[in-house]
């Protein structure tokens, strides 16, 4: 393999780990939105026994999700990623995701939902840890510092368990 094609590969290999990472980082206000959900098949077959709590958190994502659209025009932030445009949108952001949090905190739950529960509260933890470190590297109005945290933000999105334990809960959303 020539050295501009493992480059190529490379650039490549990152570019789709960015893209995968920005559904996730909806909350941060790095997130570029992915439509990817759960199929019916596998949320009803993985959900027979809570799908009361683990429908109704789908559905408040499924509204969430042009919410937060919306406040981004309707597309994401590849990089680079304006601290001014970060900084801009967080008010609008933080609104949504406190108004989504309470509701899903008021759905009512049972002991069938444990998994469910600790699935989403996980993935919450790693969403905010992710904007904290955005806000951070804002905060020193360096650019450069701004975009090395946007893609350590990613890479700790990579195969990232709280993630993958959401999913495997039935739970698909990336607008929290």
């Amino acid at each position: 393999m020539s050295m501009r094609t493992t480059e190529v590969m490379m650039a490549t290999s990152r570019s789709i780990r960015v893209a995968l990472v920005c559904a996730l980082l909806v909350v941060t206000a790095a997130g570029c939105g992915d439509d990817t959900q759960p199929s019916p098949s596998t949320v009803a077959a993985t959900t027979s026994a809570r799908a009361d709590y683990v429908t109704r958190v789908n559905e408040l994502c499924s509204d969430l999700r042009p919410k937060v659209l919306e406040v981004y025009g309707g597309g994401g932030h590849p990089a680079p990623y304006p601290i001014k445009v970060f900084r801009s949108e967080q008010p609008q952001l933080t609104s949504l995701h406190q108004s989504f949090d309470a509701q899903v905190d008021a759905l009512p739950t049972t002991d069938t939902d444990r998994r469910a529960v600790k699935a989403l509260a996980a993935y919450r933890g790693a969403s905010d840890a992710a904007t904290a470190t955005l806000a951070a590297a804002a905060a020193t109005g360096k650019q450069d510092r701004f975009d090395a945290a946007y893609y350590k933000v990613h890479d700790m999105f990579d195969n990232n368990p709280a993630l993958n334990e959401l999913n495997a809960a039935g739970i698909g959303c990336n607008a929290r």
